[in-house]
């Protein structure tokens, strides 16, 4: 028998987080896509200078100058981004594995309570979902293209089948990416 509600007390630790956060931007937004033309461009570049070599003054010294940077600058974009990644989880204090919010899904819809202290609640239609992603241990429910809500499978109840079931059967198809 299917359930009724299905409430997801909503305990994020790191590990979640940077795994949605990797997810979110390098997966979803393909952010990783800039920083490597880049590099393959200016790596393309090096190995034409490279090829220069005998024929041009200093060619092995420009192929290396944009070598240098053709990796350098990907790897501080990178870095940046995880290093950000490290500072964000200690600011949430994600290591408490602490509750950030609820959210109860119905036949009705999506209601999203608050852990802070005032405890708002937001409700969403079902044709108000976005989109839906399982990942291994979390499915994402994005309400907005820049907002979603992280359901860790370690804190439903019932069980993630049964979370899954719910949202395929109010959630559209092409909507719904992952295992079914």
């Amino acid at each position: 028998m299917k359930p009724e509600k299905i409430t997801v007390a909503s305990k994020i630790d790191e590990k979640t987080f940077c795994r949605f956060a990797i997810f979110d931007t390098l997966k979803l937004r393909k952010r990783w896509i800039s920083p490597a033309v880049f590099a393959g461009i200016l790596l393309f570049c090096s190995l034409l200078c490279f090829l220069q070599r005998g024929r041009a003054d200093q060619a092995e010294l420009l192929a290396i100058v944009l070598m240098a940077v053709a990796l350098g600058v990907p790897g501080v974009y990178f870095g940046t981004f995880f290093h950000s990644l490290k500072t964000q989880s200690g600011k949430l204090r994600l290591q408490k594995n602490r509750l950030f919010y609820t959210v109860a899904l119905s036949q009705k819809g999506v209601e999203v309570t608050s852990a802070k202290s005032g405890g708002g609640h937001v409700t969403y239609n079902w044709n108000q979902i976005l989109a839906v992603y399982k990942k291994p241990g979390c499915v994402y429910l994005y309400v907005s293209v820049k907002q979603a809500f992280l359901l860790p499978e370690n804190c439903m109840d019932p069980s993630p089948e049964d979370l899954w079931d719910m949202i395929a059967d109010h959630v559209p198809a092409e909507r719904i990416h992952g295992e079914k």
